[in-house]
């Protein structure tokens, strides 16, 4: 069965569709829009039925066949069929007619309608079923409609709709009636009609129209929240989950785009983007929310609206931040910001896509690198333009700050506030500039303008006072990026950079010898990365410089060696900091020779004048000193001593020459060159007598002196010594070892003069008083001065006696010395004594020199010292033997007869003979000592005696060889 046919539209009227009628003239009012439904944007219901043209000669034969058989036949039932099949031909003749448009087509539809009153006029039976009778009524409602006759084909469809509810073409003719309705402006029939269809389900091809066609007419009478409704139902059958508008139809496509026009202009007649949300947010937000904001959006544009329309944009934004479809719609709104002249609003809205979409957002995370490059368009424009406006403003406040003090708008008294004001601003915005820089460049690590960006983010970092990232900003620019352009000004810029760190009295210490350490790599990688810059040896300069402060002597040799070497040559003052690093460093690393030769670089470049010149003299004559010092530790004395030596050439004034002399003269000592040494150290005393080491000479001159027997000068030392010296005890100890030089000197008077006041002044110590009182008897001896010699030693006797506890062997022996001296003076005198007539008396006075030395020998031996012992034993027996020997060599009377002298040498040997007796028996006791180990030349001696005066006993060979043998 043919359905309408699709026709071109009628402009008011009611137009034919492949399905349905709707009104083709628009339904608002409103200039803004011209949003009624047009018929070509409907998609038919049903698929029409292609049909062969028939030609007419053909027709009118079949339906002359007809008429005939109309004419004979007389059983109603076949009467009904052919009138069926007459109306059923009138109806193909009329669309036929309407098809060609070569002529008017309202009498054959005329033909219709009276086919089909007649066919209708049939009542009801078994042979005429409903389905037949619906089909006519519908087939005249339609012949009505295609000439025209609205009101008469909307009576017929309600005439279908209530006497067969159920028939195959009632949705179809409700759908009709609410067109009709809609048509005549009955808008809440057109409603209701609508929804009867509608009530049909999604089966009826009509259900989207209807639904569509709902909404019109609710906008229509201004129930604006149910003609959303009736619209989003639309959109949810055209768009379902997971479909795209461009996989519609063109009609459907149409639908689409009208549905959504009429919404946006519903929203526009409510509260906007605010409708959207209260809309979506009671019946459930739809996938397809985008769309409608997108159309709102266009609608306010096409308006001119152009703040609404960004608002919009700004709206779906701010509600639905993440969405895919935001940055989109952030875009949109900025450009109409642009076309509505909105300047002021343009860049707020430009950071406000790059928070929400940039680098640093949680959008932007959760982006595939592909999702991202839509974006990435707008961020490169936008990161750009952000970053240029706050640099620039900051760069304006610059300018205010300069004028400040000449603004005579601003009072004095308020320019100080006004400038902390002007600073922060300033500062503000150079933080700003600096983040959007940072945010391109981690957005854009390889595009073009990327070095660009770091450059200006350093500037902006610095100017805000951020030194350590603005330091990492141009680090990146010179040696990451390698900006053939900004590189070099970068590389330097970062080390002003970390300049201004370093001044920063908050600095930790660790922080501060972590920046010391980036600023040192920064400007080594510096000279090496742009080794033509004019600052290059500058800054390689400052780094070798901050090394040996460091203590980094092995780092900062290379640097400052590649100073010197420089091409073009640097110049001098660099040089010359370049040799004073070199030096020093040469000089902490113990390689003392090249710290000679730096130091003598610098002592070149200095004017004569200079006040420098002192102090690198000096440089240069501690290294020579050290240098002496490694000779030394390895064993080279002599060679060290030269370096020593030089020392004292090079810096005469200098205190290094001082101890290098000192040094010298020392050495010289232990190689045994005195003379050298002597010189050294004579020079030393007068080119610096007020020097502390000065006191120390007179040690060494007495050294030297000792070592070359030159005892009187070194005596003159010592006493010098002690007379400088406030101690009491090397005074004392002076007086004493001078007295000894001059006596081994030969120089007794000296002698004498210095152990005796060391003997008068200092009992104590009491051993070296002794020794003293000893020499002096010893020098006066010498000297053949009995008087004075008998004077100490009496002196030495007494202080023994008188020692008490100090008493020791030595005193005992120096006491037994001087007594053995004295009783030997006793026993010259009892020698020299001669016996002669008359005898009586001469022996009386020898018997008196008899006591008193043998009273001395006797005190001698209460002593106890063997050596003095065996002496004063051996001097007694000689003496009683020599008193013997006297009386029998004694002079003889004169005048005595042979019988007279005779008994006269009897009496004599009775008075020697015991004498001689007493005397060997002395000298017996006394050879006995040799049985228990004592055998001293008095031992000997009175053996030689006992062999003179006992020969028979003493004088016998000795049987060496027969007890050799028999100890064969």
């Amino acid at each position: 069965m043919m359905k309408y046919a699709n026709l071109k539209p009628l402009a008011c009227a009611i137009a034919l569709s492949g399905t349905l009628l709707l009104p083709a003239c628009s339904f608002l009012d409103d200039e803004l829009v011209d949003d009624s439904p047009k018929l070509e944007q409907l998609e038919p219901a049903r698929i029409p039925e292609v049909k062969p043209i028939v030609a007419d000669a053909e027709l009118d034969k079949v339906q002359a066949r007809y008429h005939s058989a109309l004419e004979v036949a007389e059983d109603e039932s076949i009467r009904r069929d052919i009138h069926e099949r007459l109306a059923e031909l009138a109806m193909l003749r009329a669309e036929q007619k309407l098809l060609e448009g070569t002529e008017d087509p309202a009498p054959y539809f005329a033909e219709v309608i009276n086919q089909y009153q007649a066919l209708l006029a049939y009542p009801m039976d078994e042979h005429y079923k409903p389905e037949a009778r619906q089909e006519a009524i519908y087939q005249l409602a339609k012949a009505y409609a295609l000439t025209g006759a609205v009101e008469e084909s909307t009576q017929t469809l309600t005439q279908l709709t209530e006497a067969h509810p159920d028939a195959e073409f009632v949705a179809e003719a409700q759908f009709r009636r609410a067109e009709a309705a809609f048509s005549r402006g009955d808008y809440v029939e057109a409603a209701d009609g609508y929804q009867a269809v509608i009530d049909f389900g999604p089966a009826t091809p009509y259900f989207v129209n209807a639904n569509y066609m709902r909404g019109w007419a609710m906008f229509k009478r201004g129930w604006y929240p149910q003609s959303l409704d009736s619209f989003t139902a639309v959109l949810d059958l055209l768009l379902p989950e997971g479909a795209k508008a461009d996989s519609l139809t063109a009609s459907n496509k149409n639908l689409l785009d009208d549905s959504l026009r009429i919404m946006a202009v519903t929203f526009s007649y409510l509260d906007g983007p605010d409708t959207i949300e209260q809309t979506y947010a009671d019946i459930g937000k739809r996938h397809y929310h985008h769309l409608l904001y997108e159309k709102l959006g266009e609608l306010y544009l096409e308006k001119e609206r152009y703040r609404d329309s960004a608002d919009t944009y700004g709206h779906y934004v701010a509600h639905n931040a993440l969405n895919e479809y935001s940055p989109g719609f952030s875009v949109r709104q900025i450009e109409v910001y642009g076309l509505g002249n909105f300047p002021s609003l343009i860049l707020p809205a430009k950071e406000t896509f790059v928070r929400n979409y940039g680098f640093t957002s949680a959008f932007w995370t959760g982006l595939s690198e592909e999702q991202r490059q839509p974006i990435k368009t707008y961020l490169h424009t936008y990161l750009d333009e952000l970053a240029s406006y706050e640099h620039s403003s900051a760069q304006e406040v610059s300018t205010d700050l300069a004028k400040l003090d000449t603004d005579k708008a601003v009072k004095p008294e308020d320019r100080e506030k006004v400038r902390a004001e002007l600073v922060a601003k300033r500062a503000r915005h150079y933080e700003q500039a600096a983040l959007w820089y940072s945010e391109f460049i981690s957005t854009f690590p390889e595009d073009p303008k990327t070095s660009e960006m770091a450059f200006l983010m350093g500037e902006a970092l610095y100017e805000a006072g951020k030194m350590e990232q603005a330091f990492a900003a141009f680090e990146s620019v010179a040696y990451q990026y390698k900006d053939p352009a900004r590189g070099a000004e970068a590389g330097y810029s970062a080390l002003l950079a970390a300049d201004r760190v370093l001044d920063s009295e908050l600095l930790t210490v660790d922080d501060r010898a972590a920046w010391t350490e980036l600023k040192i790599a920064s400007s080594l990688r510096f000279a090496d990365t742009f080794a033509t810059d004019s600052r290059a040896v500058a800054v390689l300069t400052q780094a070798a410089n901050e090394l040996i402060k460091q203590g980094r002597p092995l780092e900062a040799i290379p640097a400052a060696t590649r100073v010197t070497q420089w091409q073009p040559e640097a110049n001098q003052d660099l040089r010359k900091t370049a040799w004073l690093i070199l030096g020093q460093s040469y000089y902490d690393t113990e390689q003392y020779q090249q710290a000679e030769v730096a130091y003598t670089e610098v002592l070149n470049l200095l004017p004569k004048n200079d006040p420098q010149r002192e102090d690198i003299t000096t440089r240069i004559a501690a290294s020579v000193y050290k240098s002496s010092e490694q000779l030394l530790a390895a064993g080279s004395v002599a060679a060290a001593v030269d370096q020593l030596v030089r020392v004292q050439a090079l810096a005469p004034n200098s205190e290094i020459a001082i101890s290098a002399q000192y040094d010298a003269a020392n050495h010289l000592m232990a190689l045994e060159r005195y003379d050298e040494a002597e010189q050294l150290l004579l020079d030393f005393r007068k080119r610096y007598p007020d020097n502390k080491l000065t006191a120390t000479i007179t040690p060494k001159m007495i050294v030297i002196y000792e070592k070359q027997s030159r005892w009187s000068l070194a005596a003159d030392e010592l006493l010098k010594q002690a007379r400088a010296s406030g101690d009491p005890v090397l005074q004392q100890q002076s007086l004493y070892v001078a007295a000894e030089y001059y006596e081994k000197d030969g120089d007794q008077d000296q002698a004498i003069n210095f152990y005796r006041e060391y003997a008068h002044n200092y009992p104590e110590p009491f051993g070296q008083n002794l020794e003293a009182q000893y020499r002096l008897s010893e020098l006066y001896r010498e000297a053949g001065n009995v008087q004075n010699r008998d004077y100490w030693l009496r002196k030495i006797i007494e202080t023994d006696r008188t020692a008490g506890e100090q008493r020791s062997d030595r005193s005992i022996t120096l006491a037994a010395m001087a007594t053995s001296v004295r009783a030997d003076d006793f026993y010259q005198e009892f020698q020299r004594i001669p016996l002669k007539l008359p005898l009586k008396q001469s022996l009386q006075k020898k018997k008196k020199a008899l006591q008193d030395t043998l009273g001395m020998y006797e005190r001698l031996m209460k002593y106890g010292v063997a050596e003095y012992t065996t002496q004063a034993s051996h001097r007694i027996g000689a003496i009683y033997s020599q008193l013997s020997r006297d009386l029998m060599d004694s002079q003889r009377p004169k005048g005595l007869d042979e019988l007279e002298l005779e008994q006269y040498e009897i009496l004599l040997e009775e008075q020697a003979f015991p004498f001689e007796e007493q005397a060997i028996e002395i000298f017996e006791a006394n050879a006995q000592r040799s049985w228990t180990g004592t055998y001293d030349d008095w031992v000997k001696e009175s053996f030689k005696e006992l062999e003179r005066l006992l020969p028979a006993r003493y004088r016998k060979p000795e049987a060496v060889e027969e007890y050799s043998n028999a100890l064969r």
